[in-house]
């Protein structure tokens, strides 16, 4: 389900004189997915990695479920 939507061609409509150049138009793409990561580390180096759920709100109670 892409989170972006592209204007309608009523939407990008616009005044010009008829001797301008047409407006350029740039293509939308979706970008990558993105995930989230709690980390947790000392001075060694990463002692835990965990990917967080999406549409998860990230509290203090998020951190403790992850430890």
């Amino acid at each position: 389900m892409p989170m972006f939507t592209s204007e309608t061609k009523r939407q990008s409509a616009q005044w010009k004189y008829t001797d301008s150049p047409p407006p350029k138009k740039f293509q939308i793409t979706a970008s990558a997915e993105k995930i989230m990561v709690a980390m947790f580390w000392d001075s060694e180096g990463v002692i835990l990695t965990r990917c967080i759920p999406k549409s998860t709100t990230v509290t203090g109670e998020t951190y403790e479920d992850v430890l």
